[in-house]
Order: C-alpha cells, then structure tokens, then sequence
C-alpha cells in the first residue's frame, strides 16, 4: 500500500470515528481552497513545500497528485520541494526520497 493509499484509509476512518469534527475540518479546509485569486495548481505546490516541511509522507504523495492533476509539471513539483529545502535545511532533504518516488510514480 502506497502512502496516497495509507492517507487515504487513514481519511476513510476518521471520517468514521470522528463525528462531526472531521466534516467539519474538511468544510473548512474547502472554504480556505476557493477563497481568494491563488488557483488550485498553486496551492497544491505549496502544500508540497508545507508537506515537506511537516516531514508527512502520506501529505507529500497527495499533494504531489494534487499538484499533477492540477497540471503542474515535474519541474513545478520538485521546484516546490526544493523551496522547502531552501527554508528547512538537511533534515527536509531526507524527504526529497518521498518526492521522487511520486514524481517518478507520476511521470516517469
């Protein structure tokens, strides 16, 4: 199981388990996306830098789909990650291994 499939089962139960609040969550994180001029492809590429900087695997490879159904492009993608790199230093590095399975998942 791949980690898109992992956050995909863990989503899936706490849709389950957590009552209202996780609706309620999801509610809120879809009002914030249609909010204001950045478009989608956008902000899936800085939820790629976010990602990275969390150290979430699991958030990585969604939000790299996210990104590439959006249509960015490898290079969209990995200049993402890199900028989070830029901010985080080495131990945000050792999660490049994270995008490069996904990015070659994807496009390769």
């Amino acid at each position: 199981m791949d980690a898109a499939e992992n956050a995909a089962m863990t989503l899936a139960k706490m849709t389950q388990q957590a009552g209202d609040v996780f609706p309620n969550y999801l509610a809120f994180t879809k009002e914030i996306s249609q909010y204001g001029p950045i478009d989608h492809k956008m902000q899936e590429l800085i939820h790629v830098a976010c990602s990275m900087m969390s150290q979430c695997e699991m958030c990585i490879s969604l939000h790299i789909q996210g990104a590439a159904s959006h249509g960015a492009s490898k290079e969209e993608i990995m200049q993402a990650a890199m900028l989070a790199i830029a901010m985080g230093g080495s131990p945000k590095m050792m999660y490049m291994k994270y995008v490069f399975e996904e990015v070659e998942d994807l496009f390769d």
